[in-house]
């Protein structure tokens, strides 16, 4: 039985639920957060649905036995099977779509581009879940990423691979922005807040929307909501990858994460 004092769980196929932790950590530093990032099967998005399915049920039930009082999916490609695999725990679980169609649901846009990993696009969950929130029509245009989320978990603080990421960018996003003329972008993936300078630098006209922003607001209510809130502070950020634990170590840091208490592997899933 969760309590106040209970951690708040964040999943992700690597480093890019980093960017959630941080809005958590931002809007909520009372909050022991609990992180898993699956590092060593990125990228999420170039996997068939039935092993996605698998290796976030496997994350989930590793969130479950730690008794986390709510779950934030930061990874869109598992929010596009959550319900093939929300019975996993019995906490509330906060996905990256939904947060990132209810942030655009409040806008007064018209023509909405998306960019998030292959699979995401494929499923079609972010045009869907927008057309389905928004109470204006709009064109929703969506481009999906097959290396850009890679590029971004290995390129992270380091300069001089900071121009391939760009590049990357530019193949993937100029001609929704140029041509098409998006009047804002959401960040369908998690690793592409890690890099929102650079695609400001590009595109310096192009709002950006990032849907941690909207997750951790959702949290903070249902937190007070529900009297769960941790009213002891400053909370702790505890972290578990399959990936390279040193790697996660120096990615923490360089994306200003703070109380870091640990950083730890926990064994992959073998698929």
């Amino acid at each position: 039985m969760s309590d106040q004092t209970s951690p708040v769980g964040i999943l992700d196929s690597g480093i890019g639920g980093f960017s959630v932790a941080r809005q958590v950590q931002k809007l909520l530093p009372g909050e022991n957060l609990l992180y898993f990032g699956d590092g060593a099967h990125i990228p999420y998005g170039n996997h068939a649905r039935e092993d996605i399915v698998a290796m976030a049920r496997y994350m989930f039930r590793f969130m479950e036995e730690r008794g986390v009082k709510a779950l934030l999916v930061a990874c869109n490609t598992i929010s596009c099977v959550i319900d093939a695999c929300k019975d996993a725990v019995s906490c509330p679980i906060f996905n990256a779509v939904q947060a990132g169609a209810d942030a655009v649901a409040g806008l007064e846009v018209d023509k909405v581009g998306v960019i998030s990993t292959v699979f995401t696009h494929t499923s079609r969950a972010y045009p869907n879940k927008i057309l389905a929130r928004s109470p204006r029509k709009l064109v929703v245009l969506s481009c999906g990423c097959p290396d850009l989320a890679r590029l971004v978990e290995h390129s992270l603080g380091s300069p001089e691979k900071m121009p391939q990421v760009e590049e990357n960018l530019r193949l993937e996003l100029d001609h929704m922005v140029l041509k098409d003329k998006v009047d804002c972008c959401v960040l369908g993936c998690t690793h592409y807040p890690l890099v929102a300078d650079s695609i400001r630098k590009l595109y310096p006209a192009l709002p950006l929307i990032d849907p941690a922003e909207e997750m951790a607001r959702a949290l903070r209510a249902y937190l007070n909501r529900e009297g769960l809130a941790n009213p002891e502070r400053p909370g702790t950020l505890s972290v578990y990858t399959t990936g390279d634990v040193e790697e996660y170590t120096l990615r923490a840091r360089q994306v200003g994460l703070e109380r870091v208490a640990k950083v730890e592997y926990y064994p992959p899933m073998i698929l």
